[in-house]
């Protein structure tokens, strides 16, 4: 599977919301998106793409918001369960995140995951990517 055709497809709805939205264009392009193929030689093993959407984090550092740390924090909990992020806080462990953005494909052997918009939006940009990838 060529991971980059499914991070080009993740950039392009990207771009696509932000260009649509006020809110974001207003405040500028952050985020970040991941791309994460389980190897087929050592099936414990994923293989990561990650491509930033302007800046990683929002604000100043020491009172920002991270997401990149949030973006890994969706795959742990997607990784761990093999549902996709989303959950209620009661079901996330340590540092998982139970915020939407990161989906795992039927096979289980894709995460296509975004941080930087508001859930929903996070959510088409990783279908985007699971479209391509399915």
């Amino acid at each position: 599977m060529d991971r980059d055709k499914i991070v080009d497809a993740m950039l392009a709805k990207t771009k696509e919301i932000f260009n649509a939205n006020e809110k974001y264009y207003s405040k500028g392009e952050h985020g970040i998106m991941v791309v994460q193929i389980r190897s087929e030689k050592y099936p414990d093993r994923w293989d990561s793409t990650i491509l930033p959407f302007g800046a990683f984090y929002a604000g100043e550092a020491d009172e920002g918001f991270s997401y990149d740390t949030t973006v890994h924090e969706k795959i742990a909990y997607v990784r761990r369960t093999g549902k996709n992020s989303g959950a209620e806080r009661e079901e996330v462990i340590g540092t998982e995140s139970f915020w939407h953005g990161a989906i795992i494909s039927k096979d289980g052997n894709c995460i296509c995951a975004f941080s930087g918009f508001a859930g929903e939006d996070d959510v088409l940009i990783a279908e985007a990517g699971m479209a391509v990838y399915e």
